[in-house]
């Protein structure tokens, strides 16, 4: 074999290998991307469960402050300032409003 030959044979072996090369490192991406994508989908699978946890919980809340709307207009003002404190009512308030704020940030059932 000439110089040539011997030569094209090396550029071909060197392209091969650089190809392979980067073959290798594109299924060592794509595998990261889909372990990453996995985790994604599990995490976002773990906040919708809490989600819908924190909404049922919210609703039982709602119907609970419902129910006592409907008891309170019964009985008369002067009772009613003795069994719900003004403490309650705001404690009250505030993890309604908390629960309404975590509820409308959730609920992504789609990753880009």
């Amino acid at each position: 074999m000439d110089k040539k030959t011997t030569a094209i044979i090396a550029f071909v072996i060197v392209v091969f290998g650089v190809y392979f090369s980067s073959l290798r490192y594109d299924s060592q991406t794509l595998a990261q991307i889909k372990k990453i994508d996995n985790e994604t989908k599990q995490k976002q699978l773990t906040i919708n469960e809490k989600s819908h946890d924190l909404e049922k919980k919210l609703q039982l809340v709602k119907s609970h402050e419902t129910q006592n709307h409907k008891k309170t207009a019964t009985i008369s003002s002067s009772s009613n300032s003795h069994c719900v404190g003004a403490d309650f009512v705001e404690l009250f308030n505030e993890q309604s409003a908390e629960f309404e704020k975590i509820l409308s940030t959730k609920h992504v059932n789609k990753m880009p």
